[in-house]
């Protein structure tokens, strides 16, 4: 078995900053050729290894000997104390046959063909949108009025919630997903306000059903097996930071790409047909977040690059270093919306791949058909150079994005 190698000491702390307009982070790259499977300390103090080949991520994320329960004494955290996906509790964090049992119960509400079912919504959604972007005229904050709006509007819908609150789950998604050890606190405070919000929910959807998601999860099963009322609330939870949070970033980072790409964007709206695999191509490439998995070796593992895992030894898992590895990917930092049988990371990959894949596929291309035939003529309002990007945060997205038409 291979040794673990040891990177330089000044490129141990996780998270990596991102690469130019928001790419693949450089150390990456650099760990994958000199030491795919090496040390990293998490914000939490907490060291890990970190695997950046595509498949030895592969591996990590769906291999019998990796586990995600993170229930055992001392295990490796993100950050110190609780944080967004590592409650115990979550589906995310369990394996075998309590994962399974939850999965079951929940799966049927996010069939491609429920995804399918609900595209002539967000169809609806997109054009009202654009609608009011046109008729204020240019230029527009897209992020804002249009790749937030859209998902925030659509999971609104989706689990029957006022978009008045949208303002909340942002702010609560913002605190959640931060990676910066000293906003603890206010982690916790909007956990548990989120939550006493998500019960509230729940109650109201239990006196007064109105056939969404929230009432599809309520009445839920499998052979009689329910959800129990803290696995309901923790689900809901989930599906709204993940809902609109993620996929608002994909589609806003998917725009600046084409935009960057005149070329594939040009053969986009000659071809509307490209579409299906022109947002696999961005979702691979544009990822909108550190998208790193913690996995605990449960035996002594060999990976296929050969390098050794022992035993109660945590490995990251970063999706992003997946799909941009050039011995899976050819040319991985290039745009090619023809690229087909992409097999990306961006959703996970085995036991935990992400419910709400294909409902975020329904958004993302309708979001961007939209965009790009209802605004030919758009463009960025400021060079590419000045756009900002978030930090100390799981989700790496622009700040603003500037447009004009």
């Amino acid at each position: 078995m291979a040794e673990v190698s040891q990177p330089p000491h000044d490129s141990r702390s996780f998270p990596f900053p991102p690469g130019p307009l928001g790419g693949c982070p450089e150390e990456y790259r650099r760990r994958r050729t000199e030491c795919p499977l090496g040390p990293v300390t998490l914000p939490s103090g907490d060291e890990v290894l970190l695997a950046t080949a595509y498949d030895d991520i592969r591996e990590v994320l769906a291999g019998a000997a990796f586990s995600r329960d993170l229930r055992y004494p001392g295990a490796p955290r993100m950050l110190p104390g609780d944080a967004l996906g590592e409650d115990p509790g979550a589906l995310t964090s369990m394996d075998g046959p309590e994962h399974a049992r939850l999965r079951r119960i929940v799966q049927g509400a996010f069939t491609p063909r429920r995804a399918e079912a609900r595209r002539p919504q967000v169809r609806a959604i997109a054009e009202e949108l654009l609608d009011g972007i046109v008729d204020a005229g240019p230029p527009t904050d897209l992020l804002a009025s249009y790749a937030f709006a859209l998902p925030v509007e659509v999971i609104c819908r989706l689990l029957g919630v006022p978009a008045k609150d949208s303002g909340l789950f942002r702010a609560w998604s913002d605190a959640l997903l931060s990676l910066t050890p000293a906003a603890a606190d206010e982690r916790r405070r909007a956990s548990a306000e989120f939550g006493t919000y998500v019960e509230a929910l729940v109650a109201e959807h239990r006196r007064a059903p109105g056939g969404d998601l929230v009432d599809a999860l309520i009445e839920a099963r499998d052979e009689g097996d329910r959800l129990s009322e803290a696995e309901l609330v923790r689900m809901v939870c989930g599906l709204i930071v993940a809902g609109h949070e993620t996929t608002a970033h994909v589609i806003a980072r998917g725009v600046l790409t084409l935009l960057r790409h005149p070329a594939e964007l040009a053969a986009l709206r000659a071809d509307p047909g490209l579409l299906p695999d022109a947002v696999e191509e961005i979702l691979r490439l544009q990822i909108p977040g550190h998208g790193a998995l913690l996995r605990v070796a449960t035996a002594d593992v060999t990976l296929p690059s050969g390098a050794a895992v022992a035993r109660g030894r945590a490995v990251l898992a970063p999706m992003v270093a997946a799909n941009d590895d050039p011995v899976r990917f050819p040319e991985p930092g290039r745009l090619d919306i023809r690229r087909t049988d992409s097999k990306h990371l961006s959703f996970g990959h085995g036991p935990h791949f992400c419910l709400g894949a294909h409902l975020a596929r329904v958004e993302v291309q309708t979001a961007l058909e939209a965009v790009v035939r209802r605004l030919p003529g758009l463009a960025l309002a400021v060079p590419a150079e000045e756009l900002t990007w978030t930090t100390g945060s799981r989700v790496c997205g622009l700040r603003r994005l500037p447009v004009t038409w």
